[in-house]
């Protein structure tokens, strides 16, 4: 499917600054230019539209920026599971802290490689971070933004830094892994570090008690980051009981068209905030002029990074580091071709993630029995699990989506598609952790589709827990109430309550039993679970629909990033964020784009992917944040000390070797860093809309 022209609008209201914190020229097309000298306005302005929340100073031994006054070691040793002293009222910093904790395995090199730096870390500086946290709120059209400003006790006034980061996925400000490896890596540079929530947030509402939450996860029926109006609510909760609505999929607002926008108030705010900080005159004393600032994400996070660089048409970004962006570049004109090793070059079809998303959620269900077949002496999580995959042919064959009805014919389907033999050990994993629930969000959000319409007969709703019994029916919420939702989800479904069981997921409502999740669903015949044939090909179905069409037009990338120093790093083997219609389809329309004026540089990685190089993963797949890490620290170099930047490049990472949880601990062997002046053989060649990547 491919993506038409779109003439993106940018709202001046957003991107041009009221005051010098940073003197914003903003170009719309047709428009004229807004020249603001520092002379005429040198006083600190409050940016519009925002409203802080909180205000809190943190010492750095009780309570701190990055780990909510863990620290590493306890982070590192044993899961934590911290104490809230009334479940039903907890406080901010409980619920901040809730959020902040997870696991941090460093047998993956974190800690050692990248992330906290156990060296230098002390029983009294234990990888907390002192500093000032200031929590807000933006209001743009409806639509509510959450942004967060850390700034050090160590910030460093003599040579200023920010650096912006976008949430990850679709989770709020606290995502750990953004502040405890992103952020913390801005923090360790003496620098201020912005997260925003790019209008997707923590935003869960239970439709039945008409509460959600607000920024910092109290639980309100007004003031919420989500509040949607729902048309009979009586009446929806009468036929849908235990439903809820998601942000990103029920707000009607397509966020993803303005998450670039999104990035540059964040750097507005956080401007504001250091100057506001240190100012003592109330004048402006950092600007773009003198400030480094910096943009670093993942995933979607990665994607609205790539699309602030974008719409920055005044130098306020110097560099940018993309991992695994969510990115869909697209031009009506400009072709782009890849070539891989010896592989004849291909043309790159425009797709959003919408569109190959979808296409996965309807096959690999039927194709696991021909990966396993494939792989008979790898460990494949999950795909014990496949029982019923031969119903899930049947339906597409009788749909006439297969011709033979095979597992071989839908593995066949998924290769002409770009998943590479080299992922087939991720992909039963991958659809039962996501199902359909991956592109649905997307497809939702894309056609702004309301709570109430239960597009393609989907809801939202709470799951039964007990795993033992588990068949993914709709129950209320038991074993966890709302409060923890908070703290547990990450802005995606299914929200998971171990290995086995969800805690909120998307069911289906006309299951021939009762409304439950996907992966136990008839969608034909009680007698026969087809993982919900019907609703996978609804959805496929609905990728036509001129609503989500548009949807899709409204959030693709012009590949244009103005001559910013940017890397983008990618994991060959995502099966997640699929290579050909992410990273190698945007670094090859931006060397068209751009041409000799880009400033871009491409790392792929072997043997990476968007998972963690974690158990079920830990012996055949590397972290994919150390070369993020690695990445910042080339540009740091080179923009503090004028060192030379690296060649785009293949990296030949290891996985660590041994039984699945028995691996040794990633080395320099296994994570092999970005060369300066890497082999010739592993150089990739972008020019005119070509790359080339070695194998």
């Amino acid at each position: 499917m491919r993506i038409k022209n779109i003439k993106i609008k940018i709202l001046v209201s957003l991107i041009c600054f009221t005051s010098t914190i940073i003197p914003f020229v903003a170009q719309a097309k047709n428009d004229s230019r807004l020249n603001i000298s520092r002379d005429e306005m040198n006083l600190i302005d409050y940016p519009t539209g925002i409203t802080i929340e909180s205000s809190t100073n943190y010492d750095g031994e009780t309570d701190d920026l990055v780990t909510a006054g863990l620290g590493f070691t306890a982070l590192s040793t044993l899961i934590i599971k911290p104490t809230i002293a009334d479940p039903e009222r907890p406080t901010t910093q409980e619920l901040r802290k809730l959020k902040l904790n997870r696991f941090i395995d460093t047998k993956t090199g974190e800690g050692t490689l990248f992330g906290f730096q156990r060296k230098n870390l002390t029983p009294l500086f234990d990888g907390r971070i002192a500093g000032t946290e200031i929590l807000a709120t933006f209001e743009n059209n409806k639509e509510r933004i959450g942004l967060l400003v850390q700034i050090p006790l160590d910030f460093d006034k003599n040579k200023p830094c920010i650096v912006a980061v976008p949430s990850t996925n679709s989770d709020g400000l606290f995502n750990a892994y953004d502040v405890q490896i992103r952020g913390l890596w801005g923090l360790r540079h003496n620098c201020a570090v912005v997260y925003n929530d790019k209008g997707l947030g923590n935003g869960i509402y239970d439709i039945t008690n008409q509460y959600g939450f607000t920024i910092d996860g109290e639980i309100k029926s007004d003031n919420l980051l989500f509040e949607p109006k729902i048309k009979n609510r009586e009446q929806y909760v009468k036929t849908y009981p235990n439903r809820y609505a998601i942000k990103q999929l029920h707000s009607k607002q397509n966020s993803e068209e303005r998450w670039g926008e999104y990035v540059l108030k964040s750097i507005e705010f956080a401007f504001h905030q250091i100057n506001t900080h240190f100012s003592e005159t109330q004048k402006v004393i950092f600007d773009k002029d003198n400030t480094l600032v910096l943009v670093y994400g993942a995933s979607d996070g990665a994607g609205a990074a790539l699309k602030a660089g974008e719409l920055d048409k005044n130098n306020i970004i110097k560099g940018i580091v993309a991992v695994n962006p969510q990115i869909a570049p697209y031009s009506e004109t400009m072709p782009v071709t890849v070539k891989v090793g010896e592989k004849p070059p291909t043309k790159i079809e425009y797709l959003s993630i919408a569109e190959y998303s979808t296409y996965a959620s309807l096959y690999i269900p039927c194709a696991v029995p021909a990966i396993i077949s494939n792989n008979k002496d790898i460990n494949l999580p999950f795909a014990d699990n496949y029982t019923y995959a031969q119903n899930r042919c049947d339906a597409l064959k009788k749909a006439q989506l297969l011709t033979l009805g095979t597992p071989k014919e839908a593995l066949e389907k998924l290769r002409q598609y770009g998943w590479t033999p080299e992922m087939d050990r991720q992909l039963p994993y991958f659809y039962f952790k996501e199902t359909v629930a991956l592109p649905y969000q997307y497809i939702s959000a894309y056609g702004r589709y309301d709570v109430i319409e239960n597009m393609c007969n989907y809801s939202v709703a709470s799951t039964q827990k007990n795993p033992l019994l588990y068949i993914g029916k709709v129950e209320p919420l038991s074993e966890i109430d709302f409060q923890q939702l908070w703290g547990l989800a990450n802005g995606q479904l299914p929200v998971w309550l171990g290995d086995e069981s969800t805690m909120l997921a998307l069911v289906n409502n006309q299951d021939m039993h009762s409304p439950r999740r996907d992966f136990y669903s008839s969608s034909d015949s009680k007698d026969e679970i087809d993982y919900n044939s019907k609703g996978a090909i609804c959805l496929y179905n609905k990728l036509k629909d001129t609503r989500v069409k548009n949807g899709i037009k409204q959030v693709s990338a012009s590949a244009n990033l103005n001559g910013i120093k940017t890397f983008i790093i990618h994991g060959r083997n995502n099966v997640k964020q699929l290579p050909n219609y992410t990273s190698r389809a945007y670094v090859a329309l931006n060397s068209k784009v751009e041409g000799n004026n880009s400033q871009l540089r491409y790392i792929e990685v072997k043997n990476s992917s968007y998972l963690e190089g974690k158990p079920p993963f830990d012996n055949s797949l590397v972290s994919i944040d150390y070369y993020g890490e690695d990445a910042m620290e080339w540009l740091w170099a080179n923009l503090t000390n004028n060192a030379t930047l690296p060649d785009s490049q293949v990296i030949h990472a290891k996985p660590r070797v041994g039984k699945v949880t028995l691996t040794p601990d990633a080395t320099a062997q296994n994570l092999v860093p970005i060369l300066q002046s890497p082999n010739s053989n592993d150089i990739i060649k972008k020019q005119n809309g070509e790359l080339i990547i070695p194998n």
